[in-house]
C-alpha cells in the first residue's frame, strides 16, 4: 500500500500523527501466566521511518512449566563462561529466562512522492514481505487486532491471529483479501448499483 502519513497512523491504530522520536505504546501483564505483551509504534529520527513492534516479556519468577522452550543449539561452549554458566542467563536485566520474544517487527518508509509504503514484515523470525500478498495491509490488521485485545484487557491469542491474518488458505493464491473468504457469505444482487462503496 502507498498511503498518506495520517492514514498510516490510522492503519496502525494510532489516534494522531506521531512526531520524530515519538512512540505510542500498549501493554498488558498477565500475572497468572507471568507474561507481558508489549506493542508499540515508533517514529525514527527525522520521521524517516515508522516501525510497529510486538514483544512478549516473561517474568523472571515465572512457573518453569509455563516458560517457552529454549533452543539448546544456542547453548554451545561459546555461550558458557569460565565457570560453565550460560552467558545468556547473565546478560543483565531482562524480563524472562531468555529475554524478550519478538513477535512482530514491521517497517514503513516514505517514497519519492511522500507516500508511505511497507519495507518489511517479520513475524516470529519468519519473513512475510516476500511470502504473502498485501503483506503490509495484513500485517497492519494483525497489529491492530493485537492492540485491540490489549486495550480490552485481554491477552491476545497470537497463534490464532497469525493464522487469521498471515496464512494463505488457498494454495497457489496470492492470499485472502480481508475476511470475505472466511465468512463465505452471498451478496444480495437485487438493487445494487455499479461503483457503490460497501
Amino acid at each position: 500500500m502507498r498511503i498518506e502519513y495520517k492514514d498510516l497512523m490510522e492503519q496502525l491504530g494510532v489516534g494522531h500523527s506521531l512526531c520524530a522520536y515519538e512512540t505510542r505504546p500498549w501493554f498488558l501483564h498477565d500475572p497468572e501466566q507471568g507474561i507481558m505483551c508489549s506493542a508499540e509504534v515508533r517514529v525514527g529520527p527525522g520521521s524517516s521511518d515508522v516501525e510497529a513492534e510486538i514483544q512478549l516479556l516473561y517474568d523472571e519468577d515465572r512457573d518453569p512449566e509455563l516458560k517457552p522452550a529454549i533452543d539448546d543449539s544456542q547453548n554451545d561452549d561459546s555461550n558458557d563462561d569460565e565457570d560453565g554458566e550460560n552467558k545468556r542467563a547473565k546478560r543483565g536485566p531482562q524480563m524472562g529466562p531468555d529475554g524478550p520474544e519478538q513477535i512482530m517487527i514491521m517497517r514503513f518508509v516514505p517514497n519519492k512522492e511522500g507516500l508511505w509504503q511497507g519495507a518489511f514484515l517479520i513475524v516470529r523470525g519468519e519473513i512475510y514481505h516476500d511470502k504473502i500478498g498485501e503483506w503490509d495491509k495484513r500485517g497492519a490488521a494483525f497489529f491492530c487486532d493485537i492492540i485491540g485485545a490489549l486495550q480490552m484487557n485481554e491477552f491476545p491469542d497470537i497463534d490464532d491471529l497469525i493464522e487469521e491474518h498471515l496464512v494463505d488458505k488457498r494454495r497457489g493464491g496470492r492470499g485472502r483479501r480481508g475476511r470475505v473468504g472466511k465468512k463465505g457469505f452471498k451478496v444480495e444482487q437485487k438493487g445494487m448499483t455499479m461503483g457503490m462503496k460497501g
